[in-house]
């Protein structure tokens, strides 16, 4: 079956952004906490992503709110979150395209291409470029978050397609790979940095360093 579109995750596979140590290293910073960076960075993404799959959706700025709260107090610290919340936004919107996203994107001819995300509207508002794609998905938009099935389905209608007609091609094992895959559709996985999959994520259909590789694949 030829592939008829692509839907790309945009965090980590169109768009670079790896400051988001720099939250917790402010709040061991701001609050001289004797701890690991790598700990408290470690529980804040553990507790975020266990909120994105609860059953009442939030937004990504009442999750952070919650979540950046709780890690507070796991280090023992009584203090407003809201501070460390901000640096959050300011991280996630603060961001620059991969050196190849363009010419990747441009190269698909009439291929179509969609991005779909796990991030709030005011993410793709603070976006400084424009993207080649045909539209763009949001967990916002969707009331639900990446690896649920209800994200990729939605992309889908959007598309007018059958899974197994489009190529999902994202930088998260679990978000992009198990949840595309759990979805029927074929997944490209992007691992720029040579990580090992989770033991409980499929194997992708393909497993590339970066975009480059996309357009032979297609």
């Amino acid at each position: 079956m030829p592939v008829k579109a692509v839907t790309f995750d945009a965090y980590g596979t169109l768009l670079r952004n790896e400051g988001l140590m720099l939250i917790p290293r402010r709040i061991v910073a701001d609050h001289g906490l004797p701890v690991r960076i790598e700990d408290v960075y470690r529980s804040w993404i553990d507790l975020y992503h266990e909120a994105t799959q609860s059953s009442a959706f939030r937004t990504l700025r009442e999750i952070q709110g919650q979540v950046l709260s709780r890690v507070l107090q796991q280090c023992g610290v009584i203090a407003d979150a809201a501070p460390y919340v901000d640096l959050f936004f300011q991280v996630t919107t603060t961001v620059e395209l991969y050196p190849e996203t363009l010419a990747v994107l441009n190269a698909l001819g009439p291929i179509p291409s969609a991005i779909v995300s796990n991030a709030d509207h005011e993410h793709v508002a603070a976006w400084n470029f424009a993207l080649p794609v045909r539209f763009i998905l949001v967990s916002e938009t969707v009331r639900a978050y990446k690896p649920h099935r209800l994200v990729f389905q939605r992309a889908l209608e959007h598309l007018g397609l059958r899974p197994n007609e489009v190529l999902h091609v994202g930088d998260s094992d679990v978000d992009d790979v198990k949840g595309a895959k759990a979805a029927g559709l074929r997944v490209v996985w992007v691992n720029r940095n040579g990580r090992r999959r989770r033991p409980d994520v499929p194997q992708p259909d393909f497993e590339i360093r970066d975009l480059t590789d996309l357009p032979a694949l297609l």
